[in-house]
């Protein structure tokens, strides 16, 4: 299981931009290796990119960093010009299972419930501080931005919730700790 926090951008800045600080945060480095491409649609069994998908750019996965980072956008355009009760790979129609605002980019971490950094942070910890981060450089710049809180799925604005990630990340790797590992190791420690 993972921590998918997701941070919503509103105001337009270059998504390139929010991409290299994002990896700055994560300690990234040149030799990282990354993919930017149009997300895909399933069609009569064929999965190809359609005019007016979004697009993704992101970090490919095993590289060691302390989060899978995605940045999720539309050329010249906000990925989401309108709040909306789906999210944004939902067939037309879906109800009202998610609230996503109207932005111009939505930014994933994903981290397992299972992190634990060399100053003894876990997943919730290491996403708040992230989120810091992202927030500070992005109020320095005037772009307003918002977060959603995977444990609650609340979304909220500014920085006085994080506290909120670090007890749901204390909590989620309570339960990998005590209940995911003891079922994989067949109840060996």
């Amino acid at each position: 299981m993972t921590l998918d926090t997701t941070v919503y951008v509103l105001d337009r800045i270059p998504h390139r931009d929010v991409f290299v600080k994002c990896n700055q945060i994560l300690g990234a480095t040149e030799a990282t290796l990354s993919h930017d491409e149009q997300l895909r649609t399933w069609r009569r069994g064929v999965c190809k990119p359609e005019p007016g998908n979004a697009w993704h750019i992101g970090n490919d996965i095993n590289q060691g960093l302390c989060a899978l980072l995605d940045v999720y956008y539309r050329p010249d355009m906000p990925l989401r010009a309108a709040d909306n009760g789906c999210e944004w790979y939902c067939d037309p129609g879906c109800g009202d299972e998610h609230s996503n605002p109207a932005c111009w980019l939505e930014v994933s971490f994903d981290t397992t419930y299972g992190y634990r950094d060399e100053q003894g942070r876990g997943c919730g910890d290491l996403h708040a501080s992230i989120v810091a981060d992202l927030g500070r450089w992005l109020d320095e710049r005037g772009v307003r931005w918002l977060w959603q809180n995977e444990f609650t799925g609340e979304i909220h604005s500014g920085y006085e919730r994080l506290i909120d990630l670090c007890t749901g990340g204390f909590e989620a790797t309570a339960w990998f700790q005590t209940t995911v590992l003891p079922a994989i190791n067949g109840g060996r420690s």
